[in-house]
């Protein structure tokens, strides 16, 4: 799998753009991959003006959001095709930096790089053993945590992540279920943090941590965010391939 990243916004510059890119790429190769035990992807910055990597998943950034309090989002076309896209104003207009601290447009790329390259159908699920459907989201119950990623020696933010013993109800005490160590047991969502569950045949259900941002609410619960796009026909969650 290839994930091409483009640049279409007018507030974030290329060679930033860059910059967060290599930070995804550095990311994915030494702490996800590892850590998920799967195999690594390729993560690139492409331009408008050159054909793509055949079979790539696309991650455009832009500057405006297309539903309020969305920083980003991924999914799958009826083609199969996956594209995403990240949204720099509103992270700039919240007090957030282009490559620098926990609300940044590198955090939010990585945050969809990440999950995109785990779940990028927006399918897979977890049952935490008491009748309770997870989403495979791995970034979304600790989104308020970021960490640095040094490229070219510039430090640039990317997103924490939950690891797979946050899936499993079994896991046995004191195993980490997040690369930052945050978090305590499986399941559990950070307090700026956010979750997707149902009880299996109801309709997927938003789950919020005490100081989730206001402002970020809205994009949650849009037809496009994730809540909406998870389908009825569940499957259980299984490791990337």
């Amino acid at each position: 799998m290839i994930i091409a990243v483009i640049n279409h916004s007018t507030l974030i510059t290329d060679d930033q753009v860059q910059l967060a890119v290599q930070a995804c790429a550095a990311q994915v190769q030494h702490h996800v991959s590892p850590h998920w035990g799967v195999r690594p992807i390729t993560v690139v910055a492409a331009s408008r003006k050159q054909p793509l990597p055949p079979g790539a998943a696309v991650i455009g950034i832009f500057d405006d959001a297309d539903q309020e309090g969305a920083l980003g989002w991924h999914t799958e076309d009826s083609h199969g095709t996956v594209y995403g896209k990240v949204f720099a104003r509103p992270v700039l207009d919240n007090g957030g930096q282009p490559l620098h601290g926990a609300l940044s447009v590198s955090a939010v790329l990585s945050h969809e790089v990440l999950e995109t390259y785990l779940d990028p159908a927006v399918q897979l699920w977890a049952q935490d053993g008491h009748g309770v459907l997870w989403a495979y989201e791995i970034c979304d119950p600790v989104e308020d945590s970021t960490y640095e990623v040094k490229v070219a020696g510039q430090p640039v933010a990317v997103s924490n992540f939950v690891l797979p013993a946050w899936f499993d109800a079994q896991a046995p005490a004191h195993t980490p279920v997040d690369y930052l160590e945050h978090l305590q047991r499986p399941f559990e969502v950070a307090a700026g943090g956010y979750a997707v569950r149902m009880h299996a045949g109801d309709t997927p259900q938003s789950v919020f941590g005490q100081t989730f941002a206001d402002w970020k609410r809205p994009g949650k619960q849009h037809r496009l965010a994730r809540t909406a796009r998870r389908t009825p026909a569940l499957r259980p969650a299984e490791a990337a391939q």
